[in-house]
């Protein structure tokens, strides 16, 4: 038998191939490349130039990921249809997997951004603000998904995380992608909230793209004086009332109602000094 066909020893194929001796003895084991040959006092593996062929098939549907139990009952077949099948199913899981992926990284990157904004407001790196800063500045239009309702016995220290995690699904729902920090907005007098135990609360988050849904709309857009707190939600209030006095002392008029941006939340670490939570006051400009 040795004579009468060209073989490889299993040495050689596992060089042609880049395969391991030991992969190659394992698929013998398993029935899946089986050596046509062997010699009869060393048990030495022969492989024929077809085997050859046959494993630089079975080398791309592993790279594919297609389990070994799939590609024995491919190569056993021999058929190009069943083979085509297999491949056609793969690639649709590859494209699932590389969307579950793309999302991983997204969610990653802005978190990553968010925390690297946080910490240059905390080193004070970003000029024009420090922990005690307030300033006017102009809000950007921005597509947003949010929910509106009112919230029973509100209390501010837990900032409505379970809300948070709702306005998650339904991004997750309407296929969008989150791309800002998640947005408080009290539709209630200024500083109402922090004294009745019911809110008319409205949670939103910034999106990559507006959609015809009911809960999706555009938020910004206005000039708005905006402080920063730094540290404990339940200290918010001091901030609030600084930047409302602020305000009054430059002869701005509130115009709409008080957001709070949190840049740094308590989902994000539990280091509550670490916390940045950038209150958002619309405001008329006093004309000159």
């Amino acid at each position: 038998m040795l004579r009468n066909k060209k073989i490889y020893p299993i040495g050689k194929v596992s060089s042609l191939c880049n395969v391991s001796v030991k992969t190659l003895r394992y698929y013998d084991e398993i029935g899946l490349l089986v050596p046509d040959c062997r010699k009869d006092d060393s048990n030495y593996r022969y492989y024929t130039h077809e085997q050859i062929l046959t494993l630089f098939i079975i080398r791309k549907l592993r790279h594919l990921g297609v389990p070994l139990k799939e590609i024995k009952t491919i190569i056993c077949q021999k058929d190009a249809q069943s083979m085509e099948h297999c491949i056609r199913q793969r690639l649709e899981e590859i494209s699932h997997a590389m969307e579950a992926l793309n999302d991983q990284y997204a969610e990653g990157q802005l978190l990553l951004e968010r925390l690297e904004k946080g910490q240059n407001l905390l080193e004070a790196e970003q000029p024009g603000w420090t922990t005690e800063g307030i300033r006017v500045e102009d809000i950007p239009i921005s597509p947003v998904l949010f929910t509106r309702r009112i919230k029973k016995n509100y209390k501010n220290s837990d900032v409505s995380v379970d809300r948070w995690f709702e306005l998650f699904e339904m991004v997750a729902r309407l296929k969008r992608k989150a791309v800002g920090s998640v947005i408080l907005t009290y539709h209630n007098p200024p500083l109402e909230q922090f004294y009745q135990n019911d809110c008319d609360l409205e949670i939103s988050i910034p999106v990559n793209e507006l959609s015809d849904s009911p809960a999706a709309k555009n938020f910004g857009g206005f000039p708005a004086v905006t402080a920063l707190h730094i540290g404990k939600n339940e200290d918010i209030i001091q901030t609030h009332i600084k930047a409302i006095k602020w305000l009054n002392q430059q002869g701005y008029t509130i115009t709409g109602p008080i957001s709070e941006e949190y840049i740094i939340s308590p989902i994000d670490t539990t280091r509550e000094q670490d916390h940045i939570t950038k209150v958002i006051i619309p405001i008329e400009k006093p004309k000159k």
